[in-house]
């Protein structure tokens, strides 16, 4: 694949792989010419696509001529850009994600880019397919049920025991990542923390991007600017910037209001000691439910562009908890307060919201996308949801 994130790849690195005879490879494949809308060809596009998503990951190019061996056939060698014309890339590109959507379960998101910048308003599309971590993806256009996945000489279907060995898989890797998060929050817990916090009741807040984190890639955390700029606590103030044994800390070291650590291999951890209100002697402890989504919100944003700076790339992880919160309240807003709680306060003292996913790193779907740990946040304090979602699911925190 292209070693760029897909918003930065531009007409100049298309043109350089056939300049550079960039062949192609386990993660990268060349196509003339876009699938046509029979069912036949249809099933061959849902399959590669199926294939990458179920092998490494990867980009499918179409609009490049593979070069041909002495007998006429492929040998994987880029030829000629050779634009699409003809055709509306936006359209070309709403069909291909509907197809991709319709036809293959679990749904695999995917990214599309339309470049341009060639002869007769030609374009070339680009579809990059992230390794799934919900694997393995089957094509089930027309009824069909077939596994694919991919080699260094292209995709193959799977048979009965690859298929059961890519379930224990995935299985295998969703155990890493709750063994993680029970480690950490178990340290947080029993205060083994890199700062003395201010207060027990604790918002922690995960972030695991699970390319980088399965496969034990490290990221450059020398990259100073990227980190200083997007990586800070969550609500409470940090400043104080240091590399440990971890990866990378930005941490409050006068008030131990909070921290943030950044491991090697990607994942964060931030944790805020204030967020959680106290409201003297009268009250029990609460969740500000308002500034509490909207910090939750407006710090996941900066750490999406954090990671695209950084050059990590999707899905990640993403996983909300309350430490020490047995007793812990839900203040609807200052103007309503409690306007009756219906069962009472969080039972527990780890509060552990369901994980989600999110699938690219567009910061304006992200109030949408974490609704579901905050209805998460809203049951364990005895209300049905979150009360500031409308009902179509858009963020409009109460007054």
């Amino acid at each position: 694949m292209i070693l760029k994130p897909i918003d930065q790849i531009t007409k100049a690195d298309i043109d350089a792989l056939i300049t550079e005879n960039r062949a192609e490879a386990k993660t990268l494949e060349y196509k003339m010419k876009l699938p046509d809308r029979t069912d036949d060809a249809k099933k061959e596009f849902l399959a590669e696509i199926s294939s990458f998503a179920n092998a490494s990951g990867g980009d499918i190019i179409y609009g490049i001529e593979p070069d041909k061996d002495v007998n006429g056939k492929t040998n994987g060698e880029p030829k000629v850009v050779a634009p699409i014309t003809g055709a509306n890339p936006d359209e070309i590109k709403l069909w291909l994600e509907h197809s991709i959507r319709d036809g293959i379960a679990p749904r695999l998101p995917v990214q599309i880019l339309a470049i341009k910048g060639w002869n007769d308003n030609g374009f070339i599309v680009l579809i990059r397919i992230p390794k799934s971590f919900a694997s393995p993806h089957m094509v089930t256009l027309k009824n069909t049920s077939r596994f694919y996945a991919r080699n260094s000489s292209g995709k193959y279907q799977l048979d009965v025991g690859e298929i059961r060995n890519a379930f224990l898989a995935t299985d295998s890797q969703a155990e890493r990542v709750k063994r993680f998060r029970e480690d950490r929050l178990a340290k947080i817990l029993a205060d083994e923390t890199p700062v003395k916090l201010s207060s027990p009741y604790r918002t922690v807040l995960h972030l695991i991007p699970l390319g980088n984190f399965l496969n034990r890639e490290r990221i450059d955390l020398n990259k100073a600017n990227e980190l200083q700029q997007y990586f800070w606590p969550i609500y409470s103030g940090g400043g104080t910037l240091r590399h440990n044994l971890d990866g990378f800390l930005n941490y409050d070291a006068e008030g131990g209001t909070g921290y943030l650590q950044v491991f090697h291999d990607g994942a964060a951890e931030t944790v805020d000691a204030e967020l959680i209100g106290i409201h003297g002697q009268r009250y029990s402890p609460f969740v500000p439910s308002g500034v509490y989504e909207q910090k939750l919100i407006q710090a996941c944003q900066k750490y999406m562009c954090g990671y695209k700076a950084l050059g990590v790339a999707p899905p990640i992880a993403v996983m909300l908890s309350l430490v020490g919160c047995k007793g812990v309240e839900m203040l609807l807003s200052q103007a309503r307060q409690w306007l009756g709680n219906p069962t009472g306060p969080i039972d527990r003292d780890v509060a552990a919201m369901p994980e989600i996913t999110i699938e690219n790193l567009d910061t304006a779907e992200l109030p949408r996308t974490l609704k579901p740990i905050f209805d998460s946040l809203w049951q364990a304090c005895g209300w049905p949801r979150s009360l500031n979602y409308d009902k179509q699911g858009n963020w409009a925190p109460m007054q």
